[in-house]
């Protein structure tokens, strides 16, 4: 069922404000109550998994973090409303990534209290449906806090860079404002061309860098695999690596693509079945054949993408292999 873009931004928002603002318990419960449908499913990395109904996700997901973290900063760098597909009869999405800033001042999913500002990465897929969110899908990058509690001994595999991922360039990833849809299809048709090419083979060959990439592309990674710079650093980075460690055994086609303006996002659950044949993100190799859920958001600049926010459920890649990084947060870097 079509909902208008613009109604659904302004429902998220409403919703994020009144969670953000609830005190732990039942105030956040409340703000869920309002803005979740009754019947709202919520889908989340691990350790959270499906979560069922606005009270339940308030208990497992937000007041323990709230409890954790006794201030929380929520700094969105995109957000964006789309139907699936850009098909109007569609489901409609309304999509938020950016960074929490929270103090860590209380042990949180077994991970020991820092006292320090930290930042958790987010991105966030809601779906819109008869006045409420009915459906959350939630990329919490968990491993980026235990990173940055000196709790992640497999942080020094880490290929690219650990930093905080910094918005758009441009800095025009809130549209809060309708965009033109000619500008929307082409970011959409862009995407799709790429990821086309892209899962002939699942590698990242020179020429469909050039073809589909800015010379100077930003792309940031989950903790676990980190940030690159530029298509050399690309290849260094990632995509170098990643090939010659593990063997793909399923391409998994998209569950949900999206794209307004010249942002555009695709969501898999899961994306690639690998098997991690080098010791990849440091876990010993092995004959698993392992999920890795996605999702990717990208910046458009003319005919090429600039830039790329990657989300992947790192925890939830190394725990099928049999490496729990959850049930070891006393080990130190």
């Amino acid at each position: 069922m079509s909902v208008d873009l613009q109604s659904a931004k302004s429902l998220v928002q409403a919703y994020s404000t009144a969670r953000d603002k609830g005190a732990p318990g039942a105030e956040t419960a409340a703000a869920c109550a309002e803005y979740l449908s009754p019947a709202h499913t919520y889908r989340g990395m691990r350790p959270f998994y499906e979560v069922e109904g606005p009270e339940t996700l308030a208990d497992t997901v937000w007041t323990p973090l709230k409890n954790a973290m006794s201030a929380i900063q929520r700094r969105p760098d995109i957000f964006f409303a789309s139907h699936a597909d850009l098909d109007p009869g569609a489901g409609t999405w309304v999509v938020e990534m950016g960074n929490f800033l929270c103090d860590f001042t209380d042990d949180w999913l077994g991970i020991s209290a820092t006292g320090k500002t930290t930042y958790l990465p987010y991105a966030t897929m809601s779906r819109v449906q008869d006045g409420a969110i009915v459906e959350t899908v939630e990329f919490l990058d968990i491993l980026a806090v235990l990173s940055q509690a000196g709790r992640n001994p497999l942080a020094k595999h880490q290929t690219g860079g650990m930093m905080m991922s910094p918005g758009p360039m441009t800095h025009n990833g809130l549209l809060y404002d309708p965009q033109p849809r000619d500008l929307t299809q082409s970011t959409y048709d862009l995407t799709h061309a790429m990821l086309t090419d892209l899962a002939l083979s699942y590698t990242s060959p020179g020429d469909h860098l050039v073809r589909f990439w800015n010379a100077d592309m930003n792309w940031f990674g989950p903790a676990g695999i980190g940030a690159s710079l530029s298509i050399p650093g690309y290849q260094r980075g990632h995509t170098l690596p990643f090939e010659a460690k593990q063997d793909v055994v399923k391409i998994h086609d998209w569950e949900l693509a999206l794209a307004e303006g010249n942002i555009a996002a695709v969501m898999w659950w899961p994306c690639l079945t690998l098997r991690n044949t080098g010791d990849y993100l440091g876990a010993p190799a092995n004959d698993v054949a392992a999920e890795m859920r996605v999702v990717d958001l990208y910046r458009r600049d003319d005919d090429k993408l600039a830039e790329n926010w990657i989300f992947i459920d790192i925890l939830h890649f190394l725990a099928e292999q049999g490496v729990d990084l959850l049930a070891n947060t006393g080990e130190t870097v």
